[in-house]
């Protein structure tokens, strides 16, 4: 074999070799076969005297019944919120200011649930979400104490109420649960104490959180009251603290009211971080004082300071309405639940629903929803692969998921479930 026929073969094996292995050695990263993913969805339904889990492999179409495909829970009236990773259900339950007994659930590689734990949160709870491996609750209004567990008292000798308790759940050991107080006295250098509402992860090690500042309650404060009368109405404060409540920094603006939607003792997020890693926050403008029309503002990914040159009137796009509820969908695409009368209280009814595009700023209404005079109630919804699962009871229907494309605020009715009263929540579980 002469020297040029040695060197053609060579250069045809090294072309085979190549190919044979394109997709591992000789191709990129992108190209690679990625672990896949399963799972199931996760929804938390009412019956007439206990609630109850449902899985399912599909939201889009047909009729489940609790009769014959659920597992029944000990306790009801729980708030479920779905970690993505790890891939958790976190069942929290509210009991007027007693201790709550909690529940974590996963998907086993079978695709069968199991319950990882129990936990119990002896402070109650206002507002909730999830920093790094934990799910986060937070309240206000709490006395802080010494190191001898004395509590501290103000200048007139009466116990202080500006801590802030919260308590982390470890969702990768067994749910442990650690309790932090903190103390909010002139946190934002105005000598007034704030609460906190919601529990945004900035993927950098610090969770961003809206305050509500206010002068310390007073002493007729009671239930789950954790404010006290609102001095500054017009402004809006939102905070960043580390895993050790440290806190990193505040950002500060009067474009806006503050950031947190209310009823009753509980404190909804009105703040979401958009696909591009920047971070929305909302007003509903909730304050009967306050001059601002709802509305919103941008912190840039990994900004200190709000965004000078963004702002989004909201409120002038509704037609005058305001919301009470906020939830990111994707990329830049938000779901608001508004209220049903353009003057309302802090009790007033809500249930219109709405899209807002944050980069375009523009609002739709959702078409193909029931109106607002027939939802009697709703559940916690999923965002998943683009699209909004919105559980909605009606008073002569079975209660339904809603399947919402957010492009074109366009609805269609998915699955329901019968013999239930409502649909509580909607989550997905995976595992690889």
């Amino acid at each position: 074999m002469n020297t040029k026929t040695i060197f053609k073969k060579a250069l045809l094996l090294a072309f085979i070799t190549c190919n044979t292995l394109i997709f591992t050695s000789c191709d990129n990263d992108d190209n690679k076969v990625k672990p896949k993913t399963t799972g199931s969805f996760f929804l938390s339904v009412s019956g007439e005297s206990a609630e109850y889990i449902i899985q399912t492999d599909n939201l889009e179409t047909g009729n489940l019944s609790i009769a014959n495909n659920s597992k029944t829970l000990e306790m009801s009236g729980y708030t479920w919120i779905f970690s993505e990773n790890p891939s958790v259900a976190v069942g929290l339950i509210y009991q007027q200011g007693d201790p709550g007994i909690g529940l974590g659930y996963a998907v086993n590689q079978d695709g069968t649930l199991h319950e990882l734990g129990q936990f119990q949160i002896s402070s109650r709870f206002t507002s909730y979400g999830f920093f790094d491996k934990y799910a986060l609750t937070g309240v206000g209004g709490q006395t802080p104490v010494d190191a001898n567990g004395n509590a501290l008292v103000d200048q007139n000798g009466n116990p202080r109420t500006d801590g802030v308790t919260f308590n982390f759940i470890d969702l990768e050991n067994g749910l442990a649960l650690q309790e932090k107080t903190i103390t909010t006295l002139n946190i934002t250098g105005n000598g007034e104490q704030a609460t906190f509402s919601g529990i945004v992860d900035m993927g950098n090690g610090e969770f961003l959180t809206g305050l509500v500042v206010s002068q310390p309650r007073g002493a007729d404060g009671t239930g789950g009251a954790s404010s006290g009368t609102i001095t500054y109405p017009d402004s809006v404060w939102v905070a960043t603290f580390d895993a050790n409540l440290n806190l990193k920094r505040i950002y500060r603006d009067d474009r806006i009211s503050y950031s947190s939607g209310r009823y009753r003792s509980q404190y909804y997020s009105q703040t979401g971080k958009a696909d591009n890693g920047n971070v929305y926050v909302f007003s509903g403008s909730f304050e009967s004082t306050t001059t601002k029309p709802c509305g919103a503002l941008k912190i840039n990914k990994n900004a200190t300071t709000f965004d000078p040159s963004y702002y989004f009137n909201i409120e002038e796009k509704t037609g005058g309405y305001r919301f009470r509820k906020v939830w990111h969908i994707t990329e830049n695409y938000f779901m608001l639940e508004l209220y049903n009368d353009l003057i309302v209280s802090g009790l007033g009814a809500a249930t219109q629903y709405g899209i807002v595009n944050m980069e375009t700023k523009t609002f739709s209404w959702i078409n193909g929803i029931p109106s607002k005079d027939q939802i009697t109630a709703t559940g916690q919804p999923l965002a998943y692969e683009g699209k909004m699962y919105f559980p909605i009871v009606t008073e002569n229907d079975d209660p339904a998921i809603y399947i919402i494309e957010p492009a074109n605020a366009l609805a269609t009715k998915g699955i329901s479930i019968s013999g239930a009263t409502n649909i509580n929540a909607a989550g997905r579980l995976i595992y690889k």
